[in-house]
């Protein structure tokens, strides 16, 4: 007899194979995908915040640290306090001294919306002159819910108050 095509059978089985491959592959697939998205988001908060430290060794002369935020504990020493000064700046600053563009201060994952260029970016300096930043994550206003999820699941996050995407800070309050 001459066979020229499948029998049902075998088609059946090539489906449910491919069903099978299929109900595992996407998942996973999708998986992928959203955590390559999370991995540029967290870059691009990267890259902004080394830029503020660029902005800062640049700049440390111009900054004025008025505000007195109190005294807090250095985690390296045996409880030794040191006082912690506070300035302001933000992030036009960075685009003014031309450490970032304004191009590169656009959200990959949220193209359509440039960030905010008037975020306040918190500068501190203790008096053993050591520097550090914070930058909060509402004030950029340009992050995705995935990437604020994200923040509150690895770092403790936004909810448990700690608005910060980015904390450079070492100390810890007396």
């Amino acid at each position: 007899m001459n066979r020229k095509g499948f029998t049902l059978i075998e088609l059946l089985a090539v489906i449910v194979i491919m069903s099978i491959v299929l109900i595992i592959a996407i998942p996973s697939s999708i998986d992928a995908y959203k955590k390559s998205r999370l991995k540029a988001e967290d870059v691009f908060v990267k890259r902004l915040s080394e830029q503020v430290d660029s902005y800062i060794t640049l700049n440390v002369d111009k900054l004025r640290f008025n505000s007195n935020v109190g005294t807090k504990i250095k985690p390296d020493s045996n409880s030794r306090e040191v006082t912690v000064y506070q300035d302001t700046i933000i992030v036009q600053d960075l685009i003014n001294e031309k450490l970032i563009s304004k191009s590169d201060y656009i959200n990959p994952n949220n193209k359509k919306q440039e960030c905010n260029i008037n975020a306040q970016i918190k500068i501190y300096k203790d008096s053993d002159l050591v520097y550090c930043h914070k930058i909060e994550a509402l004030s950029l206003d340009c992050l995705t819910d995935d990437y604020i999820e994200f923040i509150e699941e690895q770092h403790g996050g936004i909810s448990n108050g700690n608005p910060f995407v980015v904390d450079t800070c070492v100390w810890r309050d007396r």
